[in-house]
Order: structure tokens, then C-alpha cells, then sequence
């Protein structure tokens, strides 16, 4: 009944979300306003003052290693596809970006602050960032690869310019020097506390605008392969590499059932490629997560 609880919890939101909608209480660019004030305030935030105030050198080697191992692997996996031409260009492109930039912010922060009563909170907080760094480098490279433009400085100062990649920047310099200030965090953390339920309310307006089924026949085969193709790639990463690492199995597991997120498609909207079917990701592994996670997680009782 936990994840029940969780996923119940959020589908509420998502449903508010989509009702206000349907009703005309907010209008489809109030999307993109909520969604900006999450994406370059709430997030960041809540980063910050979570990341601030972790003992980083405490940090199991092995956590960092079953966080970002699965999407590393299938990334690697699609590469190797690609050298042999197996699969064309936009393909490759679109698997790849399915699973480099999951909603671990948006959606599993929401989700684990529920769960087992926030007991995975802090760990996800700490996945969401090394996925979040790992998910905007992937896919920045990605979209530059796919518009056949040229690597150099700017891919750099489009990454480091990020605002979730500077707040995780700034909260591990802030760990690592000691650095506290009350009013700091008190201010931050009340902005950081609207961003999940935000987050999820936004998920449902997006939904409601960007699912029919044209979109579904077109992105149906990557939301599938994040689905199903990155909790396989947790678990052999944990029979392989983590068989004793205890009840962080679990949450590494549901971890890695995220949907992919809201920001994947304001990066394709910006690089002008694949809108639809980036929405159509977005809004299909949103949905199957519901089946998705509670699979995972009576499966994962079993390790």
C-alpha cells in the first residue's frame, strides 16, 4: 500500500492539473509560466539547501554507481547500435533521449517525499542531482548532434549556465566549505517546498495539451524502451555490481522508473526537433509510471 499511497497522492495533482484545464481555469501558457518558476526557482532551491547541507565525502561510491550505471549503459548500448547502422539517425537520437533525461526532480521528489514517509527523500534529492547533471549533458549533446551543430565553447556555456546545474554547483561548494546562513536557508527552503506539488500540477496541464493519439503512435516505442529498458539495465547493474547494498536496491529501482521530464521538451522546442514526439515521451512514460513503479515495487521486495 506505500507506493499506492504515493502514486495515488500524485495522481491527485496531476488531476487537478488537468481539470484546470479542461475547466479553462488556466490557459495552456500558464503551463510554461508555472513550469519556469519550478524549473529557475522551486528546483533550484530545494537543490541548494538539500545538497548544502549533505556530507559529501560520507557518499557511498556505490550509490553514484547504481544511480547513473543504468542510463550510462543503455546510452552506450544505443552508440554501439548506431556505429553499426542498425538504426538511423532520428532514432537513435530519440532513444537516447528518452532515457538521458528522466523527471527525478519533478516527478521522484514528489514521489519520495510520500513514500515510506520521506525516508528515501535526501537520496533522491541527491539522485535527481547527479541525473540531473548527467540528464543535461547527455542531452544538450544530443540535440547538437541531431541540428549537426558545431562542439565548442557554447555547448559549454549552455550546460554550466543551467540554473539546476548552478544550484547543484553552489550546494556542493557550500557542503564542501561549511557554508550556512540561516536566513539563506529558511528562504530557499520555503521556495524549495512548492516545487513538487508545482512540478506534478504542471505535469497534469501538459498532459491534457499534449496527448492524443497521433502523439501516441509516434513516441509510443521510446516511452516503451524507458519504461521497461532502464529498471532491466538497475537490475542488472544491482545483480552485478550491488547484490549486498541492502534496501537502497529498492529505491534505486523505483529511482530509475521515473518518466521522463517536463524540461525534455522545452530542450527540444529550443533546438526546434522533435516536439511531438519528445511530448509524446513526456506524456506516456508519465502515465505508465503509475503501472510502472507499482510493478517495480513488489518486484523489488523480491531481491
Amino acid at each position: 500500500m506505500e507506493v499506492l499511497t504515493s502514486l495515488f497522492t500524485i495522481l491527485i495533482i496531476v488531476t487537478l492539473g488537468i481539470l484546470s484545464r479542461k475547466f479553462g481555469i488556466f490557459k495552456a501558457e500558464h503551463a510554461k509560466t508555472l513550469s519556469s518558476f519550478v524549473y529557475y526557482f522551486g528546483l533550484p532551491a530545494l537543490f541548494f539547501v538539500k545538497i548544502s547541507i549533505l556530507d559529501l565525502f560520507g557518499l557511498d561510491p556505490r550509490f553514484i554507481l547504481g544511480t547513473l550505471l543504468p542510463s550510462l549503459f543503455l546510452l552506450v548500448i544505443l552508440l554501439f547500435i548506431k556505429s553499426l547502422n542498425l538504426i538511423q539517425k532520428d532514432t537513435y537520437v530519440l532513444l537516447s533521449l528518452s532515457i538521458s533525461f528522466g523527471s527525478y526532480a519533478f516527478f521522484g521528489v514528489a514521489f519520495f517525499e510520500t513514500f515510506q514517509d520521506g525516508k528515501w527523500l535526501e537520496s533522491s534529492i541527491l539522485a535527481a542531482s547527479l541525473l540531473g547533471v548527467f540528464g543535461i549533458v547527455s542531452t544538450v549533446l544530443l540535440l547538437e548532434y541531431a541540428n549537426n551543430q558545431k562542439k565548442g565553447r557554447g555547448i559549454l556555456l549552455k550546460i554550466i549556465s543551467n540554473p539546476l546545474i548552478i544550484s547543484i554547483l553552489a550546494g556542493i561548494v557550500a557542503s564542501l566549505v561549511g557554508f550556512q546562513l540561516e536566513f539563506l536557508s529558511s528562504a530557499f527552503s520555503l521556495i524549495g517546498q512548492t516545487a513538487s506539488a508545482t512540478a506534478i500540477f504542471v505535469l497534469g496541464m501538459f498532459i491534457y495539451d499534449r496527448f492524443s493519439a497521433g502523439i501516441i503512435k509516434k513516441a509510443l516505442l521510446f516511452s516503451l524502451f524507458r519504461v521497461i529498458g532502464l529498471p532491466l539495465a538497475t537490475m542488472l547493474t544491482i545483480l552485478v555490481f550491488l547484490p549486498r547494498f541492502g534496501d537502497i536496491n529498492q529505491f534505486l529501482l523505483l529511482e530509475n522508473g521515473m518518466p521522463a521530464a517536463i524540461a525534455l521538451v522545452v530542450f527540444a522546442e529550443r533546438y526546434n526537433y522533435k516536439v511531438t514526439e519528445t511530448a509524446g515521451i513526456v506524456s506516456l512514460t508519465s502515465i505508465f509510471s503509475f503501472v510502472g513503479l507499482t510493478v517495480i515495487y513488489y518486484l523489488s521486495r523480491m531481491i
